[in-house]
């Protein structure tokens, strides 16, 4: 009988290290793959950076999910068309930004280390150091991902330590508490018009 817990409690450990090696592997292997299929993409044709991050990025990014956090305990405050409509123009902020950020790396990038750091099967980080041409210290980047309804779901990236949630997050309230979350998402719309 001792035998038998022994040999289940190793099975068991066994199934969770390979699941979680999947997990931390498949979300690796995601991050992986879009961009270098993006920068390969910025190689041909940089002018179409918007077409690429909409068709290639924003699949895997929760923007829902992000808005959530940036907006922090104001999110509760809002309706749900306040929160619909802050996510729509997030989320366009977030594709200029991101965009602007893939020409400017894609024209210096000599290469790209990736690693997993798999917290459980459910989430992953996910560390990218892209090493550009002429600089020692690579740039290093971290997606905090989910798995959820069978995919991979980016809802936080870092950029050298800065959390992007966070980041905004410190900038938004202050907006929130000055002018208004309807104020606000007029402000980040204007700026998505105004830099399209």
């Amino acid at each position: 009988m001792k035998r038998f817990v022994v040999s289940m409690t190793l099975t068991t450990l066994l199934i969770v290290a390979v699941t979680q090696v999947w997990a931390s592997s498949a979300a690796e292997t995601l991050v992986k793959e879009t961009t270098d299929k993006v920068l390969q993409a910025l190689k041909t044709d940089s002018s179409q950076v918007n077409t690429l991050v909409e068709k290639i990025v924003l699949p895997h990014f929760d923007f829902h999910r992000m808005s959530k956090l940036v907006l922090g305990k104001n999110w509760k405050q809002t309706t749900v068309d306040q929160q619909n409509r802050f996510a729509n123009e997030f989320k366009g902020l977030l594709v200029r930004t991101y965009a602007a950020a893939l020409v400017e790396t894609a024209k210096q990038v000599g290469k790209i280390v990736y690693a997993s750091i798999s917290q459980d099967a459910k989430k992953a980080t996910v560390s990218a150091k892209i090493y550009q041409i002429g600089k020692a210290t690579p740039l290093e980047v971290e997606y905090a991902m989910y798995y959820y309804q069978g995919q991979w779901q980016v809802y936080n990236v870092n950029v050298g330590g800065v959390s992007l949630v966070t980041n905004y997050r410190t900038e938004f309230t202050n907006d929130i508490r000055t002018m208004g979350i309807d104020s606000l998402i007029n402000k980040i719309k204007t700026q998505n018009r105004d830099k399209s």
